[in-house]
């Protein structure tokens, strides 16, 4: 009787002792993975979107909408107006008629705190085009000017087109040339207040070594000459004109 032997490899015995699990095979090269199987990679990506999606998504129901944000801007006005002791009336009109409702609303609480009563507050910041800036205009004059009355600052920064730049002009009349409030809201508020004096100029050079900026006397005299009467003749009657006389023969004509 012969015996045969049978020599096995280390890789069938392996399989041969774990029957449960699958034999690995190595990939071959230039063949593609098995489309059940996803990569690594691919799954983290898609989870990562997931995630920024998600709070994208609980942000957006956090933040109010712009119709919403606009409707409560108009609602505190009317709100802080009502406070301030305007009538229901005029705090609804003033805050549906303003661009920026909160703006006018600020104006008048800001004012309310320097001697000016809410009602002239409210029709002052009605009428200018930066109700907050009117209302840093006098609110620095007064404090920096002791001697200024509230209802004069009131009407200088309301007629100003540029209350802060306005308020920093009198401020600075008052402090350096030691001007009067009076005096410094005129002056910074007169259109015709600026320098006359300014290098270069084409206006002729005063005795006084300025710039005379009228004409002088001399630029002024014009050289009189006489008129020259003509005499006065009575007009001529014309003669009449004789009265063409009558050909005895037709005149030839061309045509």
């Amino acid at each position: 009787m012969q015996t045969i032997t049978l020599h096995t490899s280390e890789s069938v015995k392996a399989q041969i002792c774990q029957p449960n699990q699958p034999p690995q095979t190595k990939p071959q090269s230039g063949t593609k993975p098995q489309s059940g199987t996803k990569p690594q990679s691919g799954v983290a990506l898609v989870n990562g979107l997931a995630g920024v999606g998600i709070v994208v998504g609980l942000f957006a129901a956090v933040l109010p909408a712009p119709s919403a944000i606009a409707a409560n801007d108009y609602e505190r006005c009317t709100t802080d107006l009502l406070g301030s002791k305007i009538s229901t009336d005029e705090a609804a009109s003033a805050c549906a008629r303003a661009l920026f409702p909160r703006d006018i609303a600020r104006c008048v609480n800001d004012l309310s705190g320097s001697a000016i009563t809410a009602v002239d507050a409210l029709s002052a910041c009605r009428q200018v085009r930066r109700p907050r800036e009117l209302a840093t205009c006098v609110v620095d004059i007064r404090r920096e000017i002791s001697d200024s009355t509230a209802a004069e600052v009131l009407d200088s920064c309301r007629r100003s087109l540029l209350p802060v730049r306005y308020s920093d002009c009198v401020i600075g009349l008052n402090k350096a040339a030691k001007l009067p409030a009076s005096k410094a809201l005129d002056s910074c508020i007169d259109a015709n207040y600026f320098p006359r004096e300014v290098d270069p100029t084409f206006l002729p050079f005063a005795p006084s070594g300025g710039v005379s900026a009228t004409p002088t006397q001399s630029q002024m005299t014009m050289p009189s000459t006489s008129p020259t009467l003509t005499p006065f003749t009575s007009p001529t009657t014309p003669s009449p004109s004789p009265a063409p006389a009558t050909p005895s023969e037709p005149i030839p004509q061309r045509y």
